[in-house]
């Protein structure tokens, strides 16, 4: 032990620039401790000196970085980000990997809308324990008579409208709450340099997405973070032809426009038109983002069903699977 804590000081003896010299040292803690065994007892006190005075430099730079930030408003704007989601088997996975992309994202706010009567403990325990800080999780559910029939393609009715309308009323509750929103489903795939991107909305900003319309990505023709034209293939004739996880929208213009929301009964394609043109947008309003369009940021994925099918094989042979902690 004797060794170690010679050794111990010996090194923080050279890292201490303010005391000369051995001699000196000797002197200062001579006086305090006495002579006996010094070294020893200094070789104990130098590293909580040195540890004092370094978490003391640490903390006072920390407080002139928030003085900082506050005399220069650098306080990153809030992103409400937007996310409805139905019951499935394959609710959860999708639902935590979305987490844990929002999850590395400051300031971020997760609107979660279940599409049901009541919260789940499902969705309510997925999202309180993924490690998004600030959510809300809401609810309403969709009109029978709008519901997908299990005979009807995926594509055929729109889905989420009355649970992303929810949303857009939560956030005008507040006259007062500023930043911006963006619409993020469950099962899209979201690279986190998107939300940099994202923060600075204006008014309305764009991006390319792929796997959308039929194509490896949706292409907009962006210069100088203007919007030029588009290169689609599903119906170009659109106003805004594009995909709802193509763009991010400033909380002003829906406290600007309150009674903005999308609709069911809309042709397929058209819902992120009629959200945009019942803002007020314009094409000169978009601003382009991601390297002025040219980097793909998000993937309009969609995970295929799981198969479920020798449940009832199970059953035929007498058997159940055993129970798990919390849900699948």
């Amino acid at each position: 032990m004797l060794i170690c804590y010679t050794s111990m000081w010996q090194s923080c003896h050279l890292t201490v620039g303010a005391l000369e010299t051995e001699n000196h040292l000797n002197a200062l803690y001579g006086s305090i401790f006495g002579e006996t065994h010094q070294y020893c007892r200094l070789a104990v006190l130098l590293p909580l000196i040195c540890a004092f005075v370094l978490g003391l430099t640490f903390g006072i730079w920390i407080c002139q970085l928030d003085s900082r930030a506050a005399s220069n408003g650098n306080i990153l704007p809030t992103i409400y980000v937007v996310t409805a989601t139905y019951k499935r088997p394959e609710q959860r996975a999708e639902l935590t990997r979305l987490c844990n992309t929002l999850a590395r994202v400051p300031a971020i706010h997760w609107l979660v809308v279940e599409d049901a009567d009541s919260p789940s403990s499902l969705v309510a325990d997925t999202i309180g324990n993924c490690g998004v800080l600030s959510y809300t999780h809401l609810y309403v559910a969709t009109p029978e008579d709008e519901k997908l029939k299990s005979t009807e393609p995926y594509w055929w009715r729109p889905k989420g409208v009355r649970q992303r309308n929810l949303a857009f009323e939560w956030l005008r509750n507040d006259p007062s709450r500023t930043g911006v929103m963006y619409i993020a489903d469950d099962d899209n795939t979201y690279d986190v340099r998107l939300f940099d991107e994202i923060r600075a909305t204006r008014r309305v900003s764009v991006w390319p997405v792929a796997f959308a319309g039929g194509l490896l990505y949706e292409g907009i023709r962006c210069a100088h973070g203007r919007v030029l034209g588009w290169i689609v293939a599903f119906k170009p004739h659109r106003q805004f032809p594009l995909d709802m996880a193509g763009f991010a929208i400033n909380l002003q213009l829906l406290h600007e426009r309150p009674a903005a929301k999308l609709a069911y009964k809309v042709e397929r394609g058209f819902q992120e038109s009629l959200l945009l043109t019942s803002l007020g947008v314009r094409q000169s309003d978009l601003e382009a983002r991601a390297n002025d369009c040219s980097r793909i940021l998000v993937w309009h994925t969609r995970t295929a069903p799981p198969k479920l099918n020798n449940v009832a094989l199970l059953a035929e042979r007498g058997l159940t699977l055993p129970p798990v902690i919390g849900h699948v």
